[in-house]
């Protein structure tokens, strides 16, 4: 991978799924280097498996997190921040959280994200 194509790729973490597939689809309608974060991607992730999120993230500049099932369940927030500093490890510093907004988990996850020190 060329440091052009390190410092602008995004991994659109649910790339498969309803929002995340119409976010890949945009990004490649802009020529922006993606990758889909999906359990059959190339470079599978998996939020079950957090041995696959290194992996994703590596080579990324930035990431649209999309967390399945949803932010309000129980344990989201702390998924969220770990995942936040796994992608500060790795050089991955812009990170879009889809949020639902309202829900005390949703909140907690937002700030999560927002405490990590990621753009």
């Amino acid at each position: 991978m060329t440091m052009n194509a390190r410092e602008t790729t995004t991994l659109v973490l649910g790339g498969t799924g309803k929002t995340g597939s119409r976010v890949v689809e945009r990004l490649r309608a802009r020529d922006v280097p993606v990758r889909v974060g999906s359990r059959t991607a190339d470079r599978p992730f998996d939020w079950d498996d957090r041995s696959t999120w290194e992996p994703a993230l590596c080579g990324a500049a930035a990431a649209y997190v999309s967390f399945y099932p949803d932010l309000a369940v129980p344990g989201a927030p702390e998924a969220v921040a770990e995942l936040a500093e796994t992608a500060m490890k790795t050089g991955t510093r812009r990170l879009v959280l889809l949020s639902g907004r309202g829900s005390e988990e949703a909140q907690r996850a937002e700030r999560a994200l927002q405490e990590s020190g990621a753009e």
